[in-house]
């Protein structure tokens, strides 16, 4: 808020300049104790915006009149220079100037006194504190005028942020009361800082709600910001750190308005109430945190213009925010709009100060911190509330279990009921598995000797046993459950029976009640469950690998070879190393680099023969290669253009000789012993890609490997 009450004063305010009158002096009378300055009466100003001019350059420049009771030169780069005369009317000789700025960077205050000599005294924030002869936040200089003696001062000033320049005169004594008052005001306002800090965190240790850990981070930094712009933080806290105290008030007000934002979020819960108008709230965090950036790379100017702008869309943004929430009926958002609008008026009563429509004094001046600790206040009283409402939740939370735990007695008499029909469900599923297990072996046996009288069929046959013992695994697993599953079905039967025995409001009810409880724990019904449920499990996954080696069975047989059809050989491919599985797995590493293939007009049941012959070859080949030192390995890549689908099967077997892999795709040769081979499977082979209007290549080194690399058209010609 310390940003937005800025960005209103420079928008509002410019330095109206009119020619200088010579005549102008101050006269200090002895009546007078303290006394501001008006500047239009008294003031002359000049802006060096090189900020290279030196006094005696000054000195010879034309001033301008100052059309403002209190000079307010906004946010620039510019130098300062306000020139004055005082003649000292009464008989004190000990008279001091205040300037009430303590975030100006630079001061250099020049005395010229009747006889021409000059008196120079430097100050400002690039100072240490230590080195200031009067010890206070705001700047104090020695008039060093004499009574009956007329003096001309001038002050230059510099700074980074808002330029206000409030002078004040008066006898030592009182301006020492003046900086006392504020003071003790401000010792108020740290002790009501410090009390709302440790209320709201002995309230966060009790509660552990993360809001309260948020306030109090956000009131520490309240506190901070507030006395940063008074000079206090550079009085007290880092007086030797001139650079932390110039960079201070962006960088707590910045990190302050940060805090704000999840804290508000979780106060005003505006992710519940308002999601969409919250995401805005990340856009005004991350640029606070651009400000920040800016300050460290010396952009200070920037860095506060962007802030000022920030803060206070912040402010308008948030106080909407309280409005939207506060018509959806959460209390919480009235406690916030108060806070929020007497801050405002803080604000509000700042800003009518700095521009003379109020006079400047200590309501003035402190009615902003005022108003921040007033929020502090009202905020904290509206996070005790939430203890409240934390308390009628759990109430209702109790409310709630204990229906919960009414209706957990009328859930415990239908579950018997239940329990009985999952099982006899559970029951019919398996015995209808059983026959589709036994339906999917006979038709098994029979593909098996349709497809023995063909080539197809012939390599088909060699991995009968293999696929038969795939099937068996499973199948024995099933039969094996079937016997412990209907064991542990009646003895659930059995404990059903014994609660069906008991009728309620027997005079033996609680004995058989007891009796049946024991019953269960003997027949561990827990575990019961949990071991129906993974036989259950075991008979699924039985079936289902059995399904899949089937539907490899059903793609790779395809009885609809002879029709031409749009087929996806990859899914062909998949089908044939399912059938391969038993010769693959487990001695040999499998690699397949996939692309994804668009479908090819084919004969799916011919191209399944394709990779069933080669693949078997290339399987044979490396189980042949005993000089291999590495791992037999199977590598299957396909790839596709605009014309044509590839596949490349390549193996590390024990590859072929010139002599051989010239007569490979001739019909009736082969390099296995009798029985394993009929010297058919690669001829056919050759003959399948030609009626497709491919082509297939082979590349092969012997004791190295071989690679089949099979080319065809993605659509038809005949």
């Amino acid at each position: 808020m310390t940003i937005f009450l800025l960005f209103i004063s420079i928008a509002l305010c410019s330095i109206k300049l009119k020619a200088e009158n010579p005549d102008k002096t101050f006269v200090f009378y002895d009546s007078i104790k303290t006394i501001r300055i008006n500047g239009e009466k008294y003031f002359d100003i000049l802006e060096d915006k090189s900020g290279i001019l030196n006094f005696s350059q000054i000195a010879q420049k034309q001033f301008k009149g100052c059309t403002q009771k209190i000079p307010n030169c906004g946010v620039t780069s510019s130098n300062f220079w306000i020139k004055f005369k005082i003649k000292n009317a009464s008989s004190n000789s000990d008279l001091l100037l205040e300037l009430a700025q303590p975030t100006i960077n630079e001061i250099e205050f020049y005395i010229v006194n009747s006889t021409g000599k000059i008196e120079k005294i430097k100050s400002g924030i690039h100072i240490p504190f230590q080195n200031r002869k009067y010890q206070c936040t705001n700047y104090i200089f020695d008039l060093n005028i004499a009574p009956e003696q007329t003096n001309t001062y001038y002050i230059m000033v510099k700074s980074g942020d808002q330029i206000m320049i409030p002078i004040s005169i008066g006898k030592a004594q009182f301006i020492y009361e003046s900086i006392a008052s504020k003071n003790t005001i401000f010792g108020i306002y740290v002790g009501i800082i410090i009390v709302m800090v440790l209320y709201n965190f002995f309230i966060y240790l009790t509660v552990k709600d993360k809001t309260y850990l948020l306030y109090v981070t956000y009131i520490i930094l309240v506190g901070l910001s507030q006395l940063s712009i008074h000079g206090y933080t550079y009085e007290y806290l880092w007086p030797n750190s001139p650079k932390i105290a110039r960079m201070s008030v962006y960088l707590l007000t910045s990190l302050t308005s940060i805090s704000a934002i999840p804290f508000l979020r979780n106060f005003l819960q505006t992710k519940k109430y308002i999601p969409k108008l919250d995401l805005l709230l990340n856009v005004f965090m991350s640029v606070f945190f651009i400000c920040i950036i800016l300050l460290f790379f010396n952009f200070h100017n920037l860095s506060f213009q962007l802030m000022q702008i920030d803060s206070m869309l912040l402010a308008i943004y948030l106080l909407f925010i309280g409005i939207k929430i506060n018509k959806q009926g959460y209390k919480p958002a009235r406690f916030f709009l108060l806070a929020w609008s007497i801050l405002l008026i803080g604000v509000f009563v700042f800003i009518l100060k700095d521009f003379a429509v109020l006079p400047y004094n200590n309501f003035t001046c402190y009615m902003m911190p005022a108003g921040s600790a007033i929020e502090v206040i009202l905020l904290s009283f509206a996070l005790a509330d939430r203890i409240n409402i934390l308390k009628k939740e759990k109430e209702e939370f109790q409310t709630q279990a204990l229906d919960a735990l009414l209706q957990t007695e009328l859930i415990v008499r239908n579950q018997n009921i239940v329990l009985e029909n999952k099982v006899e469900e559970r029951t019919k599923k398996l015995q209808d598995i059983n026959g589709e297990l036994s339906t999917t072996l006979s038709e098994l046996r029979h593909t098996q000797s349709q497809l023995v009288n063909s080539e197809k069929m012939a390599s088909l046959g060699q991995l009968t046993a293999g696929i038969a013992h795939e099937i068996n695994n499973p199948i024995n697993f099933v039969v094996s459950n079937v016997k412990p599953l209907k064991r542990d079905i009646e003895e659930i039967y059995e404990l059903i029976n014994r609660y069906d025995t008991i009728n309620v409001g027997d005079d033996d009810s609680s004995e058989k009640i007891i009796e049946v409880k024991k019953y269960r724990e003997e027949i561990e019904y827990d575990y019961l469950k949990q071991e129906i449920s993974h036989m259950i499990k075991g008979i699924e996954d039985g079936a289902m690998r059995t399904a899949n080696i089937v539907k490899g069975l059903r793609i790779f047989s395809r009885l609809d070879e002879n029709d031409l059809k749009r087929t996806d050989i990859t899914e062909g491919i998949e089908a044939t190393l399912t059938l391969l599985n038993p010769e693959i797995n487990g001695s040999i590493e499998l690699v397949k680099n996939y692309a994804n293939l668009p479908k090819i007009e084919c004969f799916p049941g011919k191209l399944n023969q394709v990779f069933m012959n080669i693949l078997t070859n290339g399987i044979y080949a490396i189980k042949e290669n005993t000089q291999r030192v590495e791992k037999g390995k199977l590598e299957i890549t396909s790839s596709f253009d605009e014309q044509f689908v590839r596949i490349s099967i390549k193996d590390n077997g024990i590859g072929m000789s010139d002599d051989v892999r010239i007569k490979i795709f001739g019909p009736f040769f082969t390099t296995k012993p009798i029985g394993k081979g009929t010297g058919l499977g690669m001829s056919i082979t050759f003959s399948i890609i030609n009626d497709h209007h491919g082509s297939i290549n082979l590349y092969t080194q012997r004791y190295i490997g071989s690679e089949f690399i099979i080319q065809l058209p993605i659509n038809y010609k005949n």
